[in-house]
């Protein structure tokens, strides 16, 4: 019980959520600084105060304070986590791109375990998790499974009439890939979030002139400071000691 109450506070917790934000290094807090802004900037010159676009806002936020967290391993993202799912499954619906549906409600559930295994593979000293290799033998079983799930959803996009299908597609294998490694600690989840974030652009890029809103314009931003944001966070777990 109390191991329980301890893993809600570092999650949950006011004190804990303000503390891995002030304690994020210099560069990481530059860096949500900066993608802070690009969504706060988006939102004002769009002139779009619709309710969607205030949604988009939001999603937005949570969403990069979720990345810098991630970046440096810290509990409370998966605070930040839960929101940002929630708010971006509703983007997502209101968009039809289905595969980013299920990839954000897999990202939603996702969270409850990260919590667990998280703070069980803690560096207490840094308040950051462990981060560790991927096994040639799970690698290539995360390929396997990352196709054959490709093709399944593949199937559902183009039964439900999805847009973009063959990229959008490919957001959910990469997604579940991305999320399991998380959970686990492992830094080959990096290259998972580099392929969906690059595909993310390139969806996002072309929604601008298929879907009406100036709130595909903030999806789009959102996508590129994501994708910078994998990167930087490859650097940063591949620099950490196991």
């Amino acid at each position: 019980m109390n191991h329980t109450k301890d893993v809600l506070r570092m999650t949950f917790g006011w004190k804990a959520i303000l503390t891995d934000l002030l304690t994020l290094k210099k560069a990481t807090k530059w860096l949500l600084l900066a993608m802070i802004a690009s969504q706060v900037v988006t939102f004002i010159f769009s002139g779009d105060r619709s309710q969607l676009a205030w949604l988009t806002l939001w999603t937005g936020l949570a969403t990069v304070t979720n990345l810098a967290l991630v970046d440096q391993g810290k509990q409370s993202n998966f605070f930040w986590g839960l929101l940002c799912t929630s708010a971006w499954m509703i983007v997502a619906l209101n968009s039809r791109t289905f595969g980013d549906v299920f990839a954000q409600g897999f990202a939603f559930i996702m969270q409850f375990f990260g919590i667990y295994f998280w703070s069980k593979h803690r560096n207490e000293q840094k308040g950051e998790l462990i981060a560790k290799s991927m096994p040639k033998k799970l690698g290539l079983l995360t390929a396997i499974i990352t196709i054959i799930v490709y093709i399944g959803v593949l199937m559902i996009s183009k039964h439900l009439n999805g847009l973009q299908v063959y990229l959008d597609s490919a957001v959910l294998p990469l997604n579940i890939i991305g999320q399991v490694l998380m959970t686990y600690g492992y830094r080959s989840q990096w290259f998972a979030w580099l392929l969906v974030n690059l595909i993310q652009v390139i969806v996002w890029s072309q929604n601008i002139f298929i879907l009406n809103g100036s709130y595909a314009v903030s999806m789009l931003v959102l996508q590129i400071v994501m994708l910078l944001n994998s990167i930087y966070g490859t650097w940063y777990w591949y620099n950490k000691q196991e």
